[in-house]
């Protein structure tokens, strides 16, 4: 934005961030300390003395860390700069969960019931949530993004949550006040999304939904919500915008809220700056809110267009997915590493006229995702003018988008925009837990699917084999050379009919049947054995078949026997397949029959690389191992010896990247199934681990403070 209205940028950056893309995207750029945010992105003095040095006018705080910080608004503006943003007052008031609550319900605005005060100690928020009523909701009172926020069904969870809690706080925003107050159950979260001038107009734009968390951090948004009425939104954006004028706001902000199935809504907290998730409220309202932010801040008023109707409505259908380095098949655990493979997905439409993908991303092919920061890795936002429009948008972005070399979530966004409840649009906070209650397994493929799974893989494993360095099978060229050898077969055919005039007819008919032989045995034809899910994975007979397109016949296999079950035989028809030996992506065309009619549907496979015997590919998000194997190669693998596996059950594994805040237990000590050994601390946030077994401790192998790899020995059991 900045760029496009001639605004010259200063960045800053940290140690970590030495390489990274908005130090390459700014005219000027400063280093201001080491990886730490409180060396560095939270010392203030140092960010002004950047300002001053650069001769910056202005300071736009970004998302995070001093972006909700009044005092550093104070300090911009006494050095005469401009922050562009709210001024210290409201955002006094509003980022302050526990005063904000009270000038939300002087405003007219609905609230949560909970304790209008700070929770002193955790024998305090023991005595408050049982006041209140479980479930509680714990949260950092300057929290935000997911930081610093616990639910609490018991007094123990209440303790261990405001403990853990406080801590995060404490570490990434640098205040360790806590709030406590009724948790609803099953809702929906909704946001307004608010500008407002100095001049005291306001204008509240379409809700956004982000119902689809995991841990109190959103992972999908959209707009608009599929729950609310035309009331129920009037109602919102008019209660969002009276906190707005009772508070004095001025440039962007959003009014979270939380709805019930029957429209119930409540006040929830207000984020006094630009939102992660603005990129879809931007697409749905045509409206660039960081140009709003700018003008603002330059003293200007809103344009006209807005303050006519401040209750703006969508047009069309956005939707927003938060990739971010982490396992979700390891329960989400963060990943850090290099981008060794980073290829964003281009417009991913067959029909250009029906939406946009927009990536906002700060990483690079290349570069690294530490273990400092939040671990996203983009937001990958779609717009079209319907929602089922902009989900398959998003689908197929997903399937184009290449992010290898760690951990990240496509595969579980992949599922997401399949699962029917969120399809239906009928989903709440509870998303998650309900319709992934033992966490994410991978995505589940049916039959057709599973049947357009192997014949990609099957095409791509012929084309590797030929020599052509471009392979290239489509439906004109095959049908050519199909042609032609049809012909020379009908030639000899009618020479043979000449011939044997005079012969008997059942010599005849037997005669024509062995031509037909010869011509199919002439035709090119592949057979192979896909095994699907790695060395023990199921089987199937696989047989490729050139004549007018290529056309895979699959036959699963009987595991008794070995032999492949024709009667459960089926063909999948392939009219295009484009990819190249050491591209990561496959471009197809399925050739579907339809009644009478034919279409052609594309598809994409991902590939992920090499393994031990075989190859990792991606369709439709999932992700399995394929091993391609010739008949008799796969007789023969019975006798393979299986892989050696080693044995951790004594031991306590770090599960993801991080520092170790503490450990619970000590050398001799006897613990029990689910007793809290170790805290660790990565990406901003605390993580317990508590012990999966019964039993004694035999060696502590780190101290607090020791930075930890995936899979690193922390405690060893006798």
């Amino acid at each position: 934005t900045a760029k496009r209205l001639g605004v010259k940028t200063v960045a800053v950056y940290s140690d970590a961030d030495a390489s990274a893309m908005h130090v390459k995207m700014a005219d000027e750029a400063y280093r201001i300390g080491t990886a730490p945010s409180n060396d560095s992105y939270l010392c203030m003095d140092r960010i002004l003395e950047v300002a001053k040095r650069s001769g910056a006018q202005g300071i736009h705080p970004g998302y995070g860390f001093l972006s909700e910080n009044a005092k550093f608004v104070d300090m911009v503006e006494a050095a005469g700069i401009a922050f562009i943003g709210p001024s210290s007052a409201p955002m006094h008031a509003m980022g302050d969960k526990i005063s904000s609550k009270k000038i939300a319900k002087d405003a007219g605005c609905f609230v949560i019931p909970g304790y209008e005060g700070e929770v002193r100690d955790e024998e305090h928020a023991v005595q408050l949530a049982n006041e209140v009523g479980y479930p509680v909701m714990l949260k950092a009172s300057a929290g935000g993004g997911g930081k610093g926020m616990r639910v609490a069904y018991n007094d123990a969870e209440t303790r261990e949550g405001f403990n853990l809690s406080k801590a995060e706080a404490k570490s990434s925003l640098g205040d360790d006040r806590m709030l406590i107050e009724r948790f609803i159950e099953d809702p929906h979260h909704i946001e307004i999304q608010v500008v407002a001038d100095t001049y005291g107009e306001v204008v509240a734009f379409p809700e956004r939904e982000c119902s689809v968390q995991r841990r109190n951090q959103k992972v999908v948004e959209e707009s608009p919500s599929c729950l609310l009425t035309p009331q129920t939104r009037r109602a919102m954006q008019e209660q969002a915008i009276a906190l707005c004028k009772a508070t004095g706001y001025r440039s962007a902000g959003t009014v979270e809220m939380l709805a019930d199935s029957k429209q119930n809504f409540y006040f929830l907290e207000m984020n006094t700056r630009l939102q992660v998730e603005h990129p879809i409220t931007e697409m749905v309202s045509g409206e660039d809110l960081v140009e709003h932010m700018l003008y603002i801040a330059a003293g200007q008023r809103l344009p006209q267009r807005l303050v006519a109707e401040p209750h703006l409505t969508a047009k069309g259908s956005a939707i927003e997915s938060r990739v971010y380095a982490e396992d979700p098949l390891r329960g989400f655990l963060p990943s850090i590493g290099p981008l060794i493979n980073y290829k964003e997905p281009l417009q991913v439409t067959s029909e250009p006229d029906i939406g946009t993908v927009r990536i906002d991303t700060g990483v690079f092919e290349g570069g690294t995702i530490s273990m400092y920061y939040d671990p996203m890795i983009s937001k990958l936002c779609t717009h079209a003018p319907t929602r089922d429009q902009a989900i398959r948008l998003m689908e197929g972005a997903l399937d184009q988008y290449v992010v290898q070399g760690l951990g990240n979530n496509i595969t579980f966004l992949r599922d997401v925009y399949r699962n029917a409840a969120f399809r239906s649009g009928n989903y709440s906070t509870k998303f998650i837990g309900n319709e992934y209650p033992t966490g994410f397994h991978g995505v589940k493929l049916n039959p057709k699917e599973t049947s357009e799974f192997i014949a990609l893989a099957a095409a791509i494993h012929s084309a590797r084999n030929e020599d052509n360095t471009n392979v290239r099978h489509n439906a004109e060229a095959a049908a050519e050379e199909a042609a032609d050898l049809k012909a020379r077969h009908d030639a000899r055919k009618r020479h043979h009919l000449v011939c044997s005039a005079a012969a008997p007819p059942a010599a005849t008919h037997a005669a024509e049947a062995e031509m037909e032989d010869e011509f199919e045995d002439e035709l090119e034809n592949d057979e192979f054995v896909v095994v699907l899910g790695g060395t023990k994975g199921k089987a199937f007979h696989v047989s490729l078949n050139t004549y007018d397109m290529l056309t895979v016949t699959i036959s699963p296999m009987d595991k008794v026997t070995g032999m492949p079950i024709t009667a459960k035989a089926t063909k999948v028809c392939l009219s295009d397949l484009d990819w190249s030996p050491g591209q990561s992506l496959a471009y197809a065309a399925f050739h579907n029959e339809n009644g009478n009619e034919f279409e052609s549907i594309a598809a994409v496979v991902q590939c992920l690389g090499s393994t031990a015997e075989g190859q990792t590919l991606r369709y439709l998000g999932s992700e399995q191992e394929v091993i391609i194997r010739t008949p008799a190669e796969h007789k023969l693998s019975v006798h393979m010896l299986p892989p050696v596996v080693r044995d951790f059950s004594k031991s306590l594994l770090c599960p993801m990247p991080g520092t170790l805040i503490s450990c619970s237990v000590t050398v001799g000590q006897r613990v029990e199934i689910g007793q809290q050994l170790a805290v660790v601390e990565a990406m901003k946030m605390q993580n317990v681990l508590r012990a999966e077994r019964a039993g004694v401790i035999k060696a502590v192998n780190k101290v607090a403070g020791s930075n930890l790899k995936v899979d690193e020995v922390i405690i060893e059991f006798e």
